[in-house]
């Protein structure tokens, strides 16, 4: 393929800014998705029946503003782009807001849940209106499929990296204090702080270079966008593999602290250790994946990832709860192939835009890449209430009391045999796609033909 290098070329420095931004988005997503329903039940106080219903009416809520907020960007146009200014303008209300969930209010029990309700609506919404234009980025820097799994693979890797430091930061910071609650709400002030400089970096450090065609000016309605978006049969398979696969990743996170400190025997002082390598294998995997789209067909490569997911989630059922070493390993690995689908996965999106574009000539980045964060929040929502629910049904009880063995056993089935056999059915719809290596590649080509006509 012979893309035009110094149009599509994206410089090391580049990619680590724009990497940056994850980690920075990441600070506030992996303690949300690790730390929340912990935090939630065991020091804030509410019932797995409240926590779960908090995690699927906010977030279905949330889910629904994203197509509103990718029609918002799309229409966006600054001297500095369409995606790049919102980094900027969002960075501080969004890190206030992610202290603010993680704070105990002093209110009653009816006033804390509606305190949760709404700092948890505002945060959730912010990292909509930040996380939209950052995702949509990847499709704008690059016209080049190659890049853009280069670009994806180097952020994901930082991204994991920002969870690494929730994992073996935010846990230790939280015993600092004798009071858990100042502990949680302390060590949240800190990665607000981070978060913000790593935000005005990714904004300083990134470019957007790819213009869509020109036939696509003088864009439509928002139902009609909408109707555009989905006209798009890759792009639909994009969204429902999206949902399922955030699903399994969600059930099995919400669900890593309730195993290594109550399913786990004598366990508790590794709580944060089985976080952060989690962590770690993903750095590494996120990092390895464009090496194995180097040998193998990307849609087969995604495809294998997934199965060896759904297997290294069902192992952890039959290891028992007494051997750390053994179950210290499987949480790496587990970390290590999540992370290294996580590129592959997100490039998907660019690539079905690529394609709806050469059909309808039309780009819709932000659009488009708003329907799979709609797809992820819905897999967040549906996953974290689902873990929740279940670990609700076998007698799990919040506050820190005794668990009953068939709550332990329910927390191991949650943890290990669900997300498994969700895996399992996000592989069998990406078996479904028709966009593999091959056709991606002729795609880029065909549309850097046309745009140079």
């Amino acid at each position: 393929m012979n893309l035009n290098k110094n149009k599509d070329q994206v410089g090391l420095l580049e990619k680590i800014g724009y990497g940056l931004g994850d980690t920075a988005g990441n600070f506030v997503y992996q303690s949300v998705l690790l730390l929340l329903g912990f935090f939630y039940t065991e020091i804030y106080g509410l019932s797995t029946t409240t926590v779960a219903t908090i995690f699927l009416v906010v977030r279905i809520v949330d889910a629904v503003t994203d197509p509103i907020m990718g029609a918002i960007v799309d229409r966006t146009n600054t001297k500095w782009g369409k995606y790049r200014p919102y980094l900027i303008i969002l960075a501080v209300p969004y890190a206030i807001a992610s202290v603010l969930v993680f704070t105990v209010p002093d209110l009653g029990p009816e006033g804390k849940v509606i305190y949760a309700y709404a700092t948890y609506t505002t945060l959730m919404l912010l990292f909509t209106a930040t996380n939209i234009p950052y995702g949509a980025l990847t499709g704008v820097m690059t016209s080049d499929p190659k890049e853009r799994a280069s670009i994806n693979a180097t952020r994901f890797m930082f991204a994991t990296g920002g969870g690494l430091i929730v994992t073996s930061l935010v846990l230790p910071l939280t015993n600092y204090w004798s009071d858990p609650a100042i502990g949680y709400r302390n060590a949240m002030i800190l990665m607000a702080i981070l978060s913000v400089i790593l935000f005005v970096i990714c904004f300083a450090t990134t470019k957007e270079r790819v213009k869509g065609l020109a036939s696509e000016k003088g864009k439509g309605n928002f139902i009609k966008d909408i109707k555009f978006v989905f006209k798009n049969d890759q792009y639909r398979l994009v969204a429902l593999a999206t949902l399922l696969m955030v699903s399994a990743q969600t059930i099995k996170n919400t669900t890593q602290l309730f195993y290594i400190t109550i399913y786990v025997e004598d366990a508790v002082a590794y709580s944060a250790l089985f976080l952060s390598i989690w962590m770690v294998g993903g750095m590494i995997g996120a990092q390895l994946a464009t090496k194995v789209l180097d040998i193998m067909d990307k849609r087969k490569a995604y495809i294998m990832l997934l199965y060896i997911c759904a297997i290294m989630s069902a192992i952890s059922y039959f290891v028992g709860n007494t051997n750390i070493i053994l179950i210290m390993v499987i949480q790496f690995f587990v970390g290590f192939f999540n992370q290294m689908i996580a590129p592959i996965w997100f490039t998907f999106t660019a690539d079905a835009v690529d394609y709806g574009e050469l059909k309808f000539y039309k780009r819709m980045d932000g659009l488009t890449l708003s329907f799979t964060l709609f797809s992820l929040k819905l897999g967040l929502s549906i996953g974290g209430a689902l873990a929740m629910t279940i670990m609700g049904y076998y007698g799990y009880v919040s506050g820190g009391v005794e668990q009953t063995l068939k709550a332990t056993n329910g927390i191991l089935f949650v943890f290990a045999i669900v997300p498994a056999i969700v895996f399992v059915l996000t592989a069998l719809v990406v078996s479904l796609f028709k966009l593999n290596s091959k056709t991606i590649a002729l795609n880029a080509l065909k549309l850097q033909e046309l745009r140079i006509k």
